[in-house]
């Protein structure tokens, strides 16, 4: 029997299989999320929002353009904060409030940006930054506000698209098509901003707006062409086939298998790249919203048009709100099956939404707000937002609160020189922030941002390295003071110092960044600056982890063994520094904790006792170690320093607090203020090294202070 077919709308309508398309992207974000090997290619239900948010929210906007002329902007911002800010404003409060449960001060501290940014709906941009800094790279996959990211992405697009369908509008009287002409044209620039970014900066690619604008631009488009194609129908005509439900019924199919094998075959196994699979996905999304809306008597239509596909998609947007900080905590306190995570977070996501939906956003939704509360309504509600970023999420966050559920550990084994006792009244978040120096790279012709302390009357100094050479600035600097001698740097964190060895493990478009700054300074600016002293430290890149992740040059795709480039990289460099007449000291890596135990700081915000913090090091020798003290051996002018017996005296057991000082600052570095505790004796290590034999003041030269 043939589907009777309806009248096509001159006006929108409701499409309830469109709510059931919500429902099919956000578990598949859901999935994906709890690592369900299957979904491997899950995160194209993200790609699916951004169209479908465009498609639908620019039809609302031609809807009301076309039939009074123009936009009431304080009507639809006011819908949009009462649809949105409500439900975001009490996740992130009730995510701050249970961390102080789950999560120790160390993890909280970083928290405090991303919650900020997640109520001001600028996360994009801040994981962004986080992504590219070597601190917080690693701690951003944890973060409970991560997925704000492409949330702070669709409300920027609702703020700035009314305003520029306003233009266009009025534009339009003058160039009729100047509306499609136009975001035809941001689209085409958003995709080459994709494509152009994603060559060089895969983060700038994922999170950046003008690189995703083009997901929405497309749902734009398409809600477009469809209002188009309903004025343009003669007034009171009806269909007199069924075309067009034919059409959708043949392409709606066609799309949803496109859909699937996006997720379970061409990501996953076909290693598509993430610009062409983004393409594929908004054509696939365009492709598959055009079909439901085009008609709802076709099979897949009715089929997203049941009853519990459309409510789980009107709550879809709480269930998003809520399902990955239920998968940040779930890891933090259960080791499970990717099935029994995924099945867990979707009951409990599903459930908070539901409640969310029927007990928060319906109530604020339903009433209709007139014109003169418009306005009072929407500052209102972006008050709060404000106040709840900037005052109530740093008040919870930045709590010293040790959480109950994690705070049981083993007692580590030590030996009888090791220390206990209960963990000292430490400020961890002050010590997670403290990253000692600024970073600073000075091109050759303008030096002075990065002269730390001038005119003293010995030898010119400079300190080279990567985010080690931020830890030890500090201390590095009051010695300059004290003994007399001119200190500037070149550092940049995740850049090692020898000349020709790329990290490989940093943003493609900071490595071209760190080999020309270290060939600037290598060739150029030590002559320019008439340097005595080279100070050389960096993260001792030399485990199995780092076989494959260091080569020679910018996006190396076959780099060498790492024995090897350790070495010839390591030896070039010092023996360059010895031909030109300058003398080097370098500073041997620094203990670390094992992989298997983590952050000690973090170890320490969640224990009772500082001997449930202990870290067993392996003092030996390792690559980069062995290549320092070979290059000492061969050259008089090279010298290095090993300041770690200082900080572990217990070794090779190590205290996590040294007198009441924090040892690590995180798992890669010791705190800056350790370094700076002990800055006496390691200047009497530098002393003894033999670096600034004959260069200080007389009175200030070793053995005469």
């Amino acid at each position: 029997m043939r589907t009777p077919v309806r009248p096509r709308p001159t006006t929108w309508e409701y499409h309830p299989s469109l709510d059931g398309l919500r429902t099919l992207a956000v578990y598949l974000v859901v999935l994906y999320h709890c690592r369900v090997g299957w979904l491997g290619g899950g995160f194209v239900g993200v790609d699916l929002f951004f169209v479908l948010s465009g498609f639908l929210v620019s039809t609302i906007l031609f809807e009301e353009l076309t039939g009074t002329g123009r936009l009431d902007l304080a009507h639809f911002y006011d819908r949009r904060v009462r649809r949105l800010l409500p439900a975001a404003v009490v996740v992130v409060l009730a995510c701050c409030a249970v961390s102080l449960v789950f999560l120790s001060s160390v993890r909280r501290a970083p928290l405090v940006g991303d919650g900020q940014a997640a109520l001001l709906y600028v996360a994009n941009w801040h994981f962004l930054a986080q992504s590219n800094d070597y601190f917080a790279a690693a701690s951003v996959d944890r973060s409970l506000f991560l997925h704000f990211w492409s949330l702070s992405i669709e409300e920027q697009f609702y703020l700035a698209f009314p305003v520029l369908l306003v233009v266009l509008h009025r534009l339009d009287r003058a160039w009729r098509g100047s509306t499609r002409a136009v975001l035809v044209v941001l689209l085409l620039a958003s995709v080459a901003a994709q494509v152009g970014w994603a060559r060089v900066d895969a983060d700038h690619a994922y999170y950046g707006t003008e690189t995703r604008l083009y997901q929405l631009l497309a749902g734009a488009l398409l809600g477009l062409a469809l209002h188009r194609g309903r004025l343009t129908r003669p007034p009171g005509a009806e269909e007199t086939s069924d075309a067009i439900p034919q059409r959708a019924g043949l392409v709606a199919p066609v799309a949803l298998v496109a859909l699937v094998g996006m997720v379970l075959v061409a990501t996953p196994l076909l290693h598509v790249g993430a610009s062409y699979r983004g393409l594929a996905a908004t054509l696939v999304g365009v492709t598959l919203v055009g079909s439901l809306a085009a008609s709802e008597g076709h099979p897949v239509a009715r089929l997203l048009a049941r009853p519990a596909p459309v409510y789980l998609g009107r709550i879809s947007y709480a269930t998003y709100l809520w399902h990955w900080p239920l998968v940040v905590l779930l890891r933090e306190v259960v080791t499970t099956r990717p099935l029994v995570t995924s099945s867990l977070v979707v009951v409990l996501s599903t459930g908070l939404a539901a409640a969310s939906y029927q007990l928060l956003e319906r109530p604020i939704r339903a009433p209709r707000v007139r014109r003169p509360w418009r306005t009072p309504v929407l500052a209102t509600g972006l008050t709060a937002s404000v106040v709840a970023a900037l005052v109530v999420v740093p008040a919870l966050l930045d709590r010293q609160h040790t959480p109950d559920l994690v705070s049981a550990r083993l007692v580590s084994v030590g030996t009888s020189e090791n220390a206990e006792g209960p963990v000292p009244d430490i400020d961890f978040a002050r010590t997670v922030r403290d990253k000692g120096l600024r970073e600073m790279i000075c091109p050759p012709d303008h030096p002075s941002p990065c002269e730390l302390v001038t005119g003293q009357p010995g030898p010119n100094v400079m300190l080279v390295g990567d985010s080690h050479a931020r830890m030890l600035g500090p201390a590095l600097v009051t010695m300059a003071r004290r003994h007399g001698f001119n200190l500037s740097g070149q550092v940049f964190g995740g850049c090692p110092w020898p000349l020709g060895l790329v990290n490989l493990n940093r943003p493609e478009a900071e490595q071209p960044m760190c080999d020309r700054a270290r060939r600037d300074l290598y060739t150029e600016i030590l002559d320019d600056q008439d340097i005595d002293v080279v100070i050389l430290t960096q993260l001792g890149r030399d485990g199995n982890f780092w076989d494959g992740m260091l080569g020679s040059t910018p996006g190396d795709r076959d780099p060498d063994p790492l024995a090897p480039l350790l070495y010839d990289t390591t030896s070039h460099t010092l023996g360059g520094l010895v031909k030109a007449g300058r003398r080097a000291l370098v500073f041997q890596s620094i203990w670390l904790p094992p992989r298997r135990m983590g952050d000690p700081l973090d170890c320490l915000a969640s224990s009772r006792r500082i001997e449930q913090c202990r870290v067993p090091v392996s003092p030996e020798a390792h690559l980069l170690t062995s290549d320092y003290l070979g290059a000492a051996a061969r050259w008089p002018d090279v010298h290095t320093v090993d300041i770690n017996p200082l900080i572990c005296p217990a070794a090779p057991v190590c205290d996590p607090v040294l007198d009441g000082i924090p040892v690590w600052r995180d798992r890669n570095h010791y705190s800056p203020t350790v370094i700076a505790h002990h800055r006496k004796g390691i200047w009497h290590l530098i002393e003894r090294s033999g670096v600034f034999d004959g260069l200080l003041p007389a009175s200030r030269s070793p053995g005469r202070r």
